[in-house]
């Protein structure tokens, strides 16, 4: 579900490892872009219980890479992550299908920069959290598993130096490291898996804080991908080598 930045990618190794990929978009021109590569691409509301019930089987596995623009409403991000997983989830139990659910690394609690795992407390009071962790438990349920991504990179998606904002840390992955984990999500059941190089960046400013307007996040962490890399996962890409303000050593 969802051919966005990461979607394509996951579709796109999928293609090439062999598997026939259905893509599953929310507008018809999506669609017809991606019907050049995959015929069989769809533009449907996998949200509404409709496409649900309408659904037979076929699909040997299932990834919800779909995600709600960062300035869309609450509602959109609810609908999204609330109702469309958990009915995506409720099919897949149903089938006995594979299904991997892309959640994210801004889940967790930890603000004062210390490092994460998938144990560590969660941010149960914020609502868009709480939406994917509720998403992540529907999914688990159904018997699949979840993938908390960082932040993402990549191609034309270019990370950039931002001095704006408070000191803090962050947790990036390339969307070509990030796909490639997905295929050990759809082969191991009832796990969830950080998806992150380990390698997080320094970012802001001493003293720095945030504009009242920022949709960004406030929370400041370290996150391990340990757990993924000891299925055998190992990114491809190092961001921190790179960045300038990563600790040397």
């Amino acid at each position: 579900m969802g051919a966005g930045f990461l979607g394509r990618e996951i579709a796109n190794q999928a293609e090439a490892g062999g598997w026939a990929v259905d893509p599953v978009v929310r507008t018809a021109e999506s669609a017809r872009t991606l019907q050049s590569r995959f015929p069989k691409a769809l533009a449907a509301d996998a949200v509404s219980s409709d496409f649900w019930q309408e659904r037979g089987g076929g699909w040997s596995g299932m990834v919800w890479a779909m995600a709600a623009a960062r300035k869309s409403g609450e509602g959109a991000f609810r609908a999204m992550h609330r109702e469309g997983v958990i009915r995506a989830a409720g099919w897949a139990r149903r089938e006995g299908v594979p299904m991997v659910y892309i959640s994210s690394t801004s889940v967790y609690a930890e603000s004062a920069g210390g490092w994460v795992t998938e144990e560590s407390p969660l941010a149960e009071g914020e609502e868009r959290a709480m939406a994917m962790i509720h998403a992540e438990r529907e999914t688990i349920r159904a018997g699949g598993s979840v993938l908390r991504c960082a932040g993402l990179y990549g191609g034309e998606r270019m990370l950039r130096e931002r001095p704006d904002g408070p000191e803090r840390w962050l947790n990036v992955i390339h969307v070509e490291d990030a796909a490639r984990a997905v295929g050990i999500a759809l082969r191991i059941r009832g796990e969830v898996y950080n998806v992150t190089e380990d390698l997080p960046l320094r970012r802001g400013t001493t003293g720095g804080g945030w504009a009242e307007e920022s949709l960004r996040s406030r929370r400041s962490k370290r996150v391990s991908s340990a757990k993924l890399k000891a299925e055998g996962w190992v990114p491809l890409h190092a961001a921190g080598l790179k960045d300038s303000n990563h600790p040397k050593g």
